[in-house]
Parts: structure tokens; C-alpha cells; sequence
């Protein structure tokens, strides 16, 4: 019996996807967990670490989507000490950034949020780092061992009968900040000879930004629904709506893991491998859609005021396959040098969220921003096919060394 279950066990511990699956699965253990606290004290802890979510998104510039777009040769022999400065501010601004959401929100922990961020920014470095020197299954086994961290202290307090969301957020940021630590240990040295690099005469920093405007206009795409439902309809419709967002995202897991694989494919035949990535990526979110339904139906069963997240469940499950869709068609365009374009997508589609969510909430409560959310993501899909569709087949090269000395490029 051990024999036979060693061979499964060896090969999800060998896939990366598997990892990251995993690393996301007690994610979702620990928000299944959270349910446990009141709904008051659960409100707490989501605008918390929503705020800190925010701050990152925000704040975070990018950094695993614009270092994976430049492959490993930038980061092994072209980017310099300006590059590493950029890199390293994103901490305090996410923490500052966390700090004013969690403030607006007025339903936060605004230190924690702030310090929260922080730490996810710091691991975030060292992570984008590792997964650019093609290190996938490392990095996302050191996060799948620490989001199992999160659960694990949750479980404790449960069985100490503690209801109070301040301590749970504080174990929260103890797994944020051992992660962190974790990454740099392992990951540091490679951001180290950054600092003993003199820069290019062009770090690419205009591409960095113009990557990084589409995910800033994505997250009101992704989070500003959650605002307004809180803004509109109050804490407790945020706590159900939030439960099954946070479900449903669960099933993208495999799509997160397929454009961070296209972003970084640039050998030749990355055309032809597009299709069967995305066929992958939309069985895998498919398959993890029922699992999921069946455990927001019963958390609906066991607990007392989240049944109504079984039917968000149910219609957020279109937003999950469009999100698929729309994440790798959007890597690819970014690995074929199509920022722009996916700015101007990005951004186009999260001013039509901001009104939507706005009419949607009021009026029709939590489902109608889940429907209003499902038409966001299939526009978004839409027209990133149609921009993809009318770009030329020519992925973007690493930029060449600059003519120095070999010595500066290979020290330490």
C-alpha cells in the first residue's frame, strides 16, 4: 500500500502544476476554515488580507510576468542595479498602498494589511527570480509548504475556540513572513549580482511599466466587484460573495501556471504549443469546477448564513473559464511584445467594470455583480484574442549584453 501510493504522491511532488495546485489548495483550506469565525470577525479578516491583496496587485509592478517576458538572460547577464532598485521599492509602496485600501475599506486591520503586504512583495522578488531562471517546481513547492502553514495554525486556534480575527490574521502574517525569508535564502543570490552590475544603457523600464499599467486596471476587474458589494450591500453579503470568488479562483490555478509557461516560452514551434497549453489549462479549471461546487455546497449544509455561495458558485464558473482563457491568450501576447495591446485591453475593460459593478451592486446585490463579472471576463478573452489574432509571430529576444567587461556580467 505505501509502494503504491509513493508513485503518485513522488509524481505530483515532480509537477509543478500539481505544486501550485497545491500551494492554492490550502489557500482554500484555510478560507473553508475561516468560516468558522462569525461573520463580523470573518469580515475583518477578508477586508484584511484583501486590502494587503490589493496593495500587492498594485504596488507589486508585475515582477514574475515582466521578468518571465525577458527570459533568463537578462536577469543571468543584462540587468543592472537600477533594475534591482525598481524591484526592491516595490515593498514599501505595497505596503503603503495596503495601508490606504485597508483605511478606505474601514472595516481592516490597516498595520496588518500594510505588513501583510509588505511580506508578499518581498517573497515575490526572489520568486519571480527563480521562476525566470526556470526553477518552477522549487518555487512552488516552497509556497505550496507554507500555504499549508496558514491552515494548520487555523486548526489550532479553531480547536482553542478562538473567534477573535486579530490572531488569525497574526498567523496569517507569520506564514507571510517565513515564506519571504524562505524565497531570499534560496532565490537571493541571483538578485545579489544584480547589485554588482552596472546597468545597460536600456533596462527596459518603459516595458515593465506599460506590462504592469494592464494588471493595475485588471485588479479593479478582479477586486472593485468586492468593493461595491461592500460599499452597497454590507459586510455580510461581502463575506458569501468573497467565499465564492475565492472558490471559484481556485479552479485557475492551471491557467496561472500555463501563461507563466507561455511567457517564457521563446524557442521556436511556441505557436503551435499555444493550443494544446490552453486545452490543458481549460480541462484542468473545468474538472476543479465540480470539486470546488461540491464543497461551497457543503459549506452550505455545515454552516449557518453561506448558502447562498453555491449558486455564486455555480454562476462565477463562467468567469473561471473566461479568466482561463483571457490569462493565456494575454501571456502570449506579452511574449510576442503586445504590452500595449494588453494595456489597452485591461484597462478599457476595468472602466466598463467600474460602472458595472457600481449599477450591479445596488441594484441587483451580490448575483447580478457575479453575472455583471462573467460578461467583464468573456469581453476581456474576447478582445485579447481578437488583438492576438492581429499581432505578427515575432517573440520578443532577451536584449544582448551591453559591450563591458565579461568580469561584470559573471561576478559573484
Amino acid at each position: 500500500m505505501t509502494r503504491s501510493l509513493g508513485g503518485p504522491v513522488r509524481r505530483m511532488a515532480d509537477s509543478a502544476t500539481m505544486m501550485y495546485v497545491s500551494a492554492l489548495a490550502m489557500s482554500g483550506v484555510a478560507i473553508l476554515l475561516s468560516v468558522a469565525l462569525p461573520p463580523s470577525e470573518r469580515g475583518l479578516l477578508v477586508a484584511t488580507t484583501t486590502s494587503a491583496a490589493i496593495g500587492v496587485a498594485v504596488g507589486g509592478l508585475s515582477l514574475e510576468t515582466f521578468l518571465l517576458a525577458q527570459g533568463r538572460q537578462w536577469l543571468d547577464e543584462t540587468a543592472g542595479r537600477r533594475s534591482l532598485a525598481v524591484y526592491l521599492a516595490t515593498v514599501p509602496l505595497t505596503a503603503v498602498l495596503a495601508w490606504i485600501f485597508a483605511l478606505y475599506s474601514d472595516a481592516a486591520v490597516a498595520s496588518v494589511a500594510a505588513a501583510g503586504a509588505a511580506c508578499i512583495a518581498a517573497s515575490n522578488v526572489p520568486a519571480a527570480a527563480g521562476l525566470t531562471l526556470g526553477r518552477f517546481l522549487s518555487v512552488y513547492r516552497y509556497r505550496a509548504v507554507f500555504a499549508a502553514v496558514a491552515p494548520a495554525l487555523y486548526v489550532v486556534l479553531i480547536l482553542g475556540s478562538v473567534r477573535d480575527a486579530q490572531l488569525w490574521l497574526l498567523a496569517w502574517l507569520g506564514c507571510q513572513t517565513l515564506m519571504a525569508v524562505a524565497l531570499w535564502t534560496r532565490y537571493g543570490p541571483a538578485l545579489f549580482r544584480l547589485a554588482r552590475r552596472r546597468s545597460p544603457p536600456s533596462e527596459r523600464l518603459t516595458r515593465l511599466g506599460l506590462t504592469h499599467a494592464g494588471a493595475v486596471a485588471q485588479v479593479f476587474t478582479y477586486r472593485f466587484d468586492q468593493l461595491a458589494l461592500a460599499r452597497h450591500q454590507g459586510p455580510d453579503a461581502l463575506a458569501v460573495y468573497s467565499l465564492a470568488v475565492a472558490a471559484i479562483e481556485f479552479t485557475q490555478a492551471g491557467a496561472v501556471v500555463a501563461a507563466q509557461r507561455t511567457l517564457g516560452d521563446h524557442a521556436d514551434g511556441s505557436e503551435r504549443r499555444l493550443s494544446g497549453v490552453l486545452r490543458r489549462a481549460l480541462y484542468l479549471t473545468l474538472g476543479m469546477s465540480v470539486a470546488v461546487l461540491a464543497g461551497l455546497a457543503a459549506i452550505g449544509v455545515l454552516t449557518s448564513g453561506y448558502e447562498a455561495a453555491l449558486l455564486l458558485g455555480a454562476i462565477l464558473v463562467a468567469r473561471s473559464v473566461a479568466v482561463t482563457v483571457g490569462k493565456v491568450l494575454s501571456a502570449r501576447l506579452v511574449n510576442l511584445g503586445g504590452e500595449r495591446a494588453t494595456a489597452v485591453v485591461a484597462a478599457g475593460t476595468a472602466v466598463i467594470a467600474i460602472a458595472g459593478y457600481s449599477l450591479a451592486a445596488p441594484a441587483f446585490g451580490a448575483v447580478g455583480v457575479a453575472l455583471t463579472s462573467v460578461v467583464l471576463f468573456a469581453l476581456h478573452a474576447t478582445a485579447t484574442a481578437v488583438a492576438l489574432k492581429q499581432r505578427p509571430v515575432t517573440p520578443v529576444e532577451p536584449v544582448p549584453q551591453p559591450d563591458v567587461p565579461s568580469k561584470v556580467g559573471n561576478s559573484g
